[in-house]
């Protein structure tokens, strides 16, 4: 100001320009807001009108701004002078007359541009134009610029600053920028592109020179053209002509795009003959393609070859061999994968190109085969193993040092992407990888690179630890030493701090093992790779195939392992991820990754993955060292994933694993070959010394004993999995159909049956045997098998589970027939047996055949919804014994018991409308077992099926038990099964010539079609091949074949088997356990080994868990147990280690007496030898009895088949337990039920009135659960109970129970027999504010008793929850459920007792909540159980729901659970989730009714009816809203 004041203004001028040439000062002038006082004074001495004093301020904004410092200056004077306009334009102006500033002096900003695009809508003189449209346009269109917004553009040196801008810019992220901008003012108002592009031309100008600009500013230019579809056609033609020249790809997809929208644009194609250039360029096409063909077939393809070599015409020619490759791949791959193997390791550039090359040309799945046959993967894994040392620190080779880490990395990541690729989608080019060993190879390619360390590194574990943190955030650690590794490896990464400082050989091994990650399980990352100056974009198919899987992988929070042998890759690289700068970095990263793997394997799908994709041999050989130090960091993940693995399957090859595990670190004999002999005299040695070594005293020239850690391990490896009996709930081999992923998949059983004509002898038939098998059997068959549900369908989908389908034709026929199906349906899951012949085709064409009327059905239903348990094996079977007539009586037995019998027509002699055969015809059957390709169906269903078979014979419901009882594990025909009485002859079921087919996947084999021609037939082969959609010729695809167990017997001809049909979402599993494998290395006498090596207590009793698990789970271990006198030899060691027995040793000990199966919590003496040997002394008898022995002795007297000799044993050991120690517990265990039934249940409910005393309430509840835990005695009482009756037989009641004659019973029940729950809720009604009544009708629902009472109901609900989930107990019951929901509905109409400003919940809320939490979770745990549909059930909860007078009480009840957010909303989610499926079934009914005309009034009436009911309902739930509200 004071410069102002006592300088002329000129020269303080001169001085402020001479000042403004430094940008700092020109900075420090806005950061203080000195310019604004400049301007200030600068109109404190001049009018504001004058020409001088505009003159002079713009002067001093064009000084400002013309000063090359940061865009906060620029912003700040351009923004000036766009505020001041609306006040007084004159500043803009002179802003304008003085040709402003030139924009390159700037970063382009979008601040900047902003204040440009303003600029142009800035000024007086409005644009004028032609007010005139050419045709073609869209109908009714109208353009009238009086009509415009106000933003009309009116300042065009502002836009022609901007047009120049773009037209001179190479930067592509300014030039995008500057089209942003561009739109932006077409935005503004649609006049503005008119008034634009007739006054200026813009869009031919820009397209002139668009076309020549980067990709991205290509894309923004098509874009703004799809933007305005009333482009008129002339300006249309001159914005896209250049283009021609210059990418006619995306030309042409924009064509294609546009004409979709606006068929209008077809008329501009045609008029300015764009047309003609369409047909021009596919015509140029077709000439590429037939100069291709040209040029392979005149033997061109070798001279062109040479130019791959030349830098300048390497692009043309691989874009040449690229055209040849969709006619002749095979050529293209052979040439590709022959240059890369060629290749120097200077020629980086060339390997990059042709790498390039060939992921293009993958992208179709034609060329996926010739990749294989080229030798593809050798050739990327010879240019891996030629890079060895290349990621060193330094780089090994002078080569390597010049190229540098980044670019090398990209190579190789590359590799790893056309491998992936190359893989992943294609099922032969999967198992070549897999079975050929490059897994392997690629692993010993990757530890030569350098970035691994090789050398020996004793870790210590003093300076040295993992963080002490959980599996999920170790985990996580893996993926963030991932994202570090790849921001470093960013061009604009800043590494200096500390936190960053990650060794170049750990950010090598990191990503490097990212992507191996990645390529096992799919889910690829979306990024790009930067190849120098190129960008690399995956594939479409590759995109579409990772963006599925990821989203399976979210959805179902599994992470889907797709390639198990780059798991085993990265396992084997995992103990060299290491540098020796940085120790404890790298254990981190270890330890990371090892939890990661860990994760991973955590369901149990990835497990038996991983199990087929051999990780535990991995693991033992790769991870020796971890395995055996319990001290090492990682030993302890690792031992988890081999133990977690090995639970499922341990393969029994010649090198076992189970052996190679027990051999760790050397222990006892197993370096006896390698010692030398202590006497050189061999003879005398044997003579003075017969045994050399001791497992009770082992010599110290020898291996020390296994390890406790490693018997632990052993433990877990062979523990039961289930609280269910072993026998049927171990999995066996099975085959899974997930129908999520491709909809379909089945096993495929070709040629089950062949009827020929009489003259028909020439013609080649399949199957394996003698005489063609006839079908149907003459007396009726049996079918049997063993399958379990994952996952059910989903409400929205309707898959069924097809057990089995067979399927007809006659030949010279077209169509095939459907002649019997067993499925379970989706919609209510009945059991469906069919014989109704259905013609075989697509879901949407298929109808049922039009047959005479009968009055036989010719299918059945049977419930069996509320049996099918998820996760657990279920056995079923269908019998259907033929009639005289054609009819027969078919029953099913589910998990050996009866749920059902029906008469139905039998499956007719021919296939669909044939009432005969030509004598020249044959009828081949084939069977289905699954979804064939023909019914594919995405749905969420996910099952198994384990083994099957079909016999011709009736088997009856002894036998049906019979086959149930030998488990899961039975591998036969039931041709010879033991007797379980006291004869040792064996059983058999059926007929040998009576067994159709066994198929059982633990007998199967990897073939291909080839193979079964030359091994069984070729028209099985040719069958096979169809339905695998291949030749009869093909020799690579690998086919699943499960062998017919019973094609050996004699009889007729059978199936040759079943040959699994899918490629996605069908996977098989072999289960080899642990406790199966001890009988491969030595038996019971190697468990027994373990307890006589043991050296404490810890030691000792996992030894005996591990026998305890063998013997439990292994039938033949048993067997083997008793023939060598093993009971008597454990009796023995235990002896000679008496010191070491503790409590929990003995416990086991009795478990093996009394052959126990733990995870079921049954036992029964069936061992006498195991008794005999371990418990003869009867001072045991107060152990045995803290065992609970003498009710698991009880409960074998329960057991049909218990022998006279066994009850004379049990009675002996009851009678010498009885008199060793008696407790008061034992009576009421031998003469329970007698108690029941003499007392009375009006005897319990007398504990339940009100003035009794809480504790007095607590236990009669106790009483009352352990009452009502038996069915029978709950049926009983549910049928109606006498009050009194105890009391009017007892001579002086009240002497005896004075306590309880206070109050005496209503007069309705004193009269009468009342029904058990009502007179229980007439007594519970006074008591709903305590908790113990809740838990006791819950533990009544689920048929449970309890033993106890807690304070917190929720603990002891979901208490109830988990025995549920552990092992579901019987149907619940529909009474006491009612009971609860009538006691919810007493509280909730009850005065709340707590204000309503409190913000805790009282219990008038609290307890109603808890309970109908406690209904939801036991829905959702067991949604099949017939009380969710029970009409009573559903009354009682629509009642408490919506009750029909809501009173004050109820809304004030509503108000205050939604004001302290209590789950009252779980009430009417339950109930809508309840009535929802009773809903569809209701709506889908009545709709089929309308459709057949069952109903004779008109449907318009009934569907009146109906609208007017839910009208009714509405108003109802509108006013129960507007209370709650």
């Amino acid at each position: 100001d004071i410069l102002v004041i006592f300088f002329p203004l000129h020269m303080f001028l001169q001085i402020f320009l001479q000042l403004s040439k430094y940008p700092h000062n020109v900075e420090q002038l806005v950061e203080t807001e000195e310019l604004q006082c400049l301007i200030i004074g600068l109109t404190s001495l001049c009018d504001q009108t004058s020409p001088q004093w505009r003159h002079q301020a713009s002067c001093v904004l064009k000084a400002v701004s013309s000063v090359p410092t940061n865009k906060t200056v620029a912003v700040a004077v351009f923004s000036f002078v766009r505020d001041t306009y609306y006040l007084s334009p004159a500043l803009f102006t002179e802003f304008d007359t003085n040709n402003g500033v030139p924009l390159d002096q700037f970063q382009p900003v979008d601040e900047l541009l902003a204040l440009i695009a303003d600029f142009t809508l800035l000024g007086k003189a409005e644009l004028k134009v032609a007010l005139c449209v050419p045709n073609p346009q869209p109908a009714g269109f109208k353009f009238d610029p009086p009509l415009t917004k106000g933003l009309a553009v009116k300042n065009l040196p502002a836009f022609h600053l901007l047009q120049a801008s773009l037209l001179r810019s190479q930067d592509s992220h300014f030039c995008c920028q500057l089209l942003r901008t561009l739109q932006t003012i077409w935005e503004k108002d649609p006049a503005n592109f008119f008034l634009l592009e007739w006054t200026v031309q813009s869009m031919a100008q820009l397209a002139t020179r668009v076309c020549r600009k980067p990709l991205p500013v290509q894309k923004i230019f098509f874009s703004m053209l799809e933007m305005n579809v009333v482009i008129p056609g002339k300006v249309f033609y001159f914005s896209l002509f250049p283009f021609y020249s210059n990418g006619k790809s995306r030309l042409f997809l924009l064509f294609c795009r546009m004409i979709v929208h606006s068929t209008m644009l077809t008329e501009v194609l045609s008029d300015w003959g764009l047309l003609e250039l369409l047909l021009g360029e596919l015509r140029r096409r077709a000439k590429i393609l037939r100069k291709a063909v040209s040029l392979r077939d005149l033997g061109m393809v070798p001279y062109i070859k040479i130019f791959l070599d030349d830098d300048q015409y390497r692009g043309p020619t691989l874009s040449i061999l690229e055209q040849l490759a969709e006619i002749n791949p095979d050529e293209f791959m052979s040439t590709a994968v022959g240059a890369l193997c060629s290749s120097t390791q200077q020629e980086l550039r060339l390997k990059l190109d042709l790498l390039l090359s060939v992921l293009r040309v993958l992208e179709s799945p034609n060329t996926w085969d010739a990749f294989r046959k080229a030798g593809g993967f050798t050739g990327l894994l010879s240019l891996m193993v030629d890079m060895e040392g290349a990621l060193s620190d330094p780089p090994n080779g002078d080569v390597w040092k010049t190229l540098g880490h980044q670019q090398l990395l990209e190579l190789l990541l590359l590799i790893l992407h056309i491998m992936a690729l190359a893989v992943h989608l294609h099922i032969v080019n999967a198992h070549h990888f897999q079975t050929e060993g490059f897994y392997e190879r690629l692993s010993d390619a990757l530890l030569q690179l350098g970035c691994f360390h090789i050398e020996g590194h004793e870790w210590e574990g003093e300076k040295c630890s993992c963080p002490q943190t959980s599996d999920e955030n170790q985990s996580s650690g893996f993926f963030q030493f991932v994202e570090l590794a790849e921001a470093l490896a960013a061009p604009k990464s800043c590494s200096g701090s500390p936190q960053q400082n990650l060794p170049i050989t750990l950010q090598m091994c990191i990503r490097l093992l990212s992507h191996l990650d990645q390529f096992a399980t799919g889910t690829y990352s979306p990024q790009a790779l930067k190849l120098g100056q190129e960008l690399l974009v995956y594939s479409v198919t590759l995109r579409i195939i990772c963006l599925f899987f990821m989203l399976y992988s979210k959805f179902t929070c599994d992470q889907v392992i797709l390639h198990p042998g780059a798991v085993t890759v990265i396992m084997t690289l995992l103990p060299h991820v290491f540098a020796p700068e940085d120790p404890q970095l790298s254990m981190e990263m270890q330890c990371s990754l090892a939890h990661h793997i860990l994760s991973m394997v955590k369901s149990e799908r990835n497990r038996q993955i991983m199990c087929e994709g051999g990780l535990v041999s991995t693991l033992l050989a790769h991870c020796r060292s971890i395995l055996l130090s319990p001290n090492h960091h990682l030993h302890l993940p690792v031992t988890r994933i081999f133990e977690k693995l090995s639970s499922q399957a341990i393969s029994f090859l010649y090198l076992h694993p189970l052996r190679q595990f027990l051999c760790l670190g050397d222990p006892l004999m197993c370096l006896a070959d390698q010692t030398s002999k202590q006497n050189t005299d061999a003879e005398s040695s044997r003579k003075t010394l017969k045994r050399s070594f001791s497992l009770l005293q082992p010599s110290t020239s020898f291996g020390s004993a296994i390890p406790a850690h490693q018997i632990v391990s052993l433990v877990s490896m062979t523990a039961p999995r289930t609280f269910r009996p072993h026998r049927v709930s171990s999995s066996p081999a099975f085959v899974e159909f997930d129908m999520s992923e491709s909809g379909y998949g089945c096993l495929f059983l070709p040629s089950v049956a062949m009827v020929k004509g009489v003259t028909a002898d020439s013609i080649a038939t399949g199957g394996i045997g003698g005489e063609c098998r006839g079908f149907p059997p003459t007396s009726g068959l049996s079918f049997t098998c063993w399958f379990q549900i994952n996952r059910f369908s989903s409400a929205c989908d309707s898959h069924p589970i097809r057990l089995l389908s067979v399927v007809r034709h006659m030949s010279r026929t077209e169509q095939q027939y459907i002649c019997l199906s067993i499925s379970f349906s989706a919609y209510d899951g009945c059991l469906v047996i069919s014989t109704e012949e259905e013609a075989f085709t697509y879901l949407d064409m298929m109808e049922p055949e039009v047959c005479s009327p009968t009055s036989l059905p010719s299918s059945l239903r049977f419930r069996c919804s509320s049996m099918l348990v998820p996760g657990q094996w279920h056995h079923l079977a269908v019998v259907m014994a033929k009639d005289v007539k054609k009819s027969c009586l078919t029953s099913a037995y589910f998990n050996g018991k009866a749920v059902g019998t029906g008469k139905m027509k039998y499956i007719q002699p021919f296939p669909g409308q044939f009432v005969s055969m030509d004598p020249t015809a044959v009828i081949d059957v084939y069977g289905l077992i699954g979804t064939p390709a023909m019914w594919k169906d995405h749905a969420a269903l996910v099952w198994r099926v384990g083994p099957c078979h079909l016999f011709e014979e009736v088997l009856s419901s002894e036998s049906v038990a019979v086959v149930y009882t030998q488990g899961t594990a039975y591998l036969g025909n039931f041709l010879a099964l033991c007797n379980t009485g006291e004869s040792s002859s064996s059983l058999r079921l059926v007929y040998e010539e009576r067994v159709s087919f066994g198929i059982n996947p633990a007998v199967s084999t990897l073939t291909n079609v080839v193979q079964i021609r030359e091994d069984y037939n070729e028209v099985d082969c040719r069958l096979i091949a169809k339905e695998m959609g291949i030749t009869s010729r093909d020799h690579s695809t690998p086919v699943f074949f499960l062998q017919n167990i019973s094609k050996h017997l004699s009889g007729t001809a059978r199936t040759i088997g079943a040959a699994l049909i899918g490629r996605f979402g069908v996977r098989t599993f072999i289960p080899k356990s642990a406790s199966t494998g001890f009988l491969y290395v030595g038996g019971p006498a190697v468990v027994l080994s373990l307890v006589a090596m043991a050296p404490d207590d810890s030691s000792l009793y996992a030894a005996i868990k591990v026998l305890l698990s063998v013997l439990e789970t292994n039938s033949a271990m048993q067997a083997e147990m008793n023939r060598i006198n093993g009971y008597k030899l454990l009796a023995f060691l235990l002896k000679m280690k008496s010191n070491l027995v503790s409590h929990r040793t003995f416990q086991l000990a009795l478990c093996l007496s009394s052959s126990v199966e733990m995870s079921c919590g049954t036992g029964y003496l069936q061992d006498t030898p195991a008794f005999q040997a371990l418990l003869s002394d009867s001072r045991n008898a107060v152990v045995l009895h803290s065992m609970d022995l003498l009710p698991k002795l009880l409960f074998e007297f329960c057991d049909p088949a218990v022998t006279l000799q066994r009850v004379h044993i049990i009675s002996d050991i009851i009678t010498l337990l009885l008199k060793a120690h008696m407790t008061s517990s034992d009576i009421n265990r031998y003469h329970q039920a007698t108690v029941f039934q003499s007392l009375g249940s009006d005897w319990f409910l007398l504990f339940l009135q009100a003035h009794l005393h809480p504790s007095t309430l607590k236990l009669g509840l106790v009483l009352l659960t352990q009452f009502l835990s038996n069915p029978g005695q709950q049926s009983s009482f549910r049928e109606g109970v006498m009050p009194g009756t105890l009391i009017e037989g007892v001579e002086e009641p009240f002497v005896i129970m004075d306590n309880l004659r206070v109050h005496p019973w209503s007069k309705e029940c004193l009269s009468t027999t009342c029904p058990g729950f009502d007179v229980l809720l007439e007594l519970l009604v006074s008591h709903t504010h305590l908790p113990q009544v809740y838990e006791a009708l819950a533990a009544v629902l689920l048929g449970r008793s309890t033993s106890h009472m807690t304070l917190d109901l929720d603990d002891a609900l979901q208490e109830l929850i988990e025995s549920q989930r552990e092992a579901p107990s019987q149907q619940l019951s529909v009474e006491a459920a009612m009971t609860l929901l009538e006691l919810v509905k007493v509280i909730i109409s009850q005065p709340l007792s707590a204000d309503e400003s409190d913000s805790e919940a009282p219990w008038e809320v609290q307890l109603p909540a808890s309970v109908m939490q406690f209904l939801c979770l036991l829905h959702n745990l067991r949604p099949r159980d017939p009380l969710w549909a029970s009409p009573k059930f559903l009354r009682s909860l629509a009642s408490v729901v919506y009750p029909v007078e809501i009173s004050e009480v109820c809304c004030d009840f509503m108000k205050l659970s939604y004001k302290l957010s209590v789950e009252f909303h779980c009430l009417v989610f339950f109930l809508m989730g309840t009535l929802m499926d009773n809903v569809v079934l209701f709506c889908r009914t009545v709709l089929q009714k309308l459709h057949s005309g069952t109903f004779s009034g008109e449907p318009e009436s009934l569907l009146d009816f109906l609208a007017d009911q839910i009208m009714v309902v509405r108003h109802r739930q509108t006013a129960f809203t507007k209370c709650i509200r």
